[in-house]
């Protein structure tokens, strides 16, 4: 009993050194959807990575969803619903927790996530087990999130996205009230440190995806704010991160 207690105190340790683990540059890597094979590696040097080309979305876009009565009838707050939406999209639109992930399970999203995408994550497949899968589907533009998953995944299904990306350091330049806000939008009277603050913008198109490791800090503008932008957060946990996720997911609203 002894020794089964010894090896899960190792492991805990090592997953929390693990986690606490963050690249402080912004060194953004690359790869084609031919070399999928490589994604865990590269994942595994806690870096942001765009995969290119994984082909178009064939779920959550405005032609399949214009399909599905049902969900254009799922309400999406302000009593507004997600086919009005798609009629005449709005750029903020503040889906709670429960929300997204509901509609990414209705969507088909969350299925197509755990079954394409979970077994892609490991160079071996028994790290499986001690992993979960959260998939959430968004409209819009989003203000200022930490990552706290090992690997947080933003995958357009519609319209352009610019993502803006901030490493941990530069959370001591950020105001107090940072959640939600946008960095370009600071100014010296929100933080004397504004001019300290260093991101940098990724563009991203339904197709690609951008992979962000955990203790960095991203934020969500819509290209063509006159088009429905729909995307998709998947997001994986150990359970040290779980703990984390679901304190900031609280946090966040």
């Amino acid at each position: 009993m002894l020794e089964i207690f010894f090896i899960l105190a190792v492991l805990l340790a090592v997953f929390i050194v693990f986690y606490r683990q963050a690249i402080e540059q912004y060194n953004i890597l690359q790869i084609e959807a031919s070399q999928l094979d490589e994604l865990p590696k590269l994942l595994s040097e806690r870096t942001p990575l765009v995969l290119r080309d994984i082909g178009s979305p064939k779920l959550f876009t405005p032609d399949t969803l214009k399909a599905n009565a049902r969900l254009q009838n799922f309400p999406i707050g302000n009593g507004q619903t997600l086919g009005t939406y798609i009629q005449k999209p709005n750029t903020r639109v503040p889906l709670t927790k429960k929300a997204s992930s509901l509609l990414a399970k209705e969507s088909g999203l969350s299925v197509w996530a755990e079954h394409t995408w979970f077994p892609r994550l490991f160079q071996f497949p028994f790290l499986q087990h001690i992993h979960t899968l959260n998939t959430e589907a968004f409209l819009g533009e989003m203000g200022i999130r930490k990552t706290t998953g090992i690997v947080t995944i933003l995958y357009p299904t519609s319209g352009n996205l610019e993502v803006t990306l901030l490493t941990e350091q530069q959370e001591k330049c950020l105001p107090k009230a940072w959640r939600s806000r946008f960095p370009e939008t600071f100014t010296i009277q929100d933080t004397p440190l504004v001019g300290e603050i260093k991101y940098i913008t990724i563009k991203l198109r339904p197709g690609n995806m951008l992979c962000i490791p955990t203790h960095w800090f991203y934020s969500i503008r819509v290209v063509d704010k006159s088009k429905p932008a729909l995307w998709s957060r998947i997001t994986l946990d150990n359970p040290i991160s779980y703990v984390s996720s679901s304190m900031e997911s609280s946090l966040d609203g």
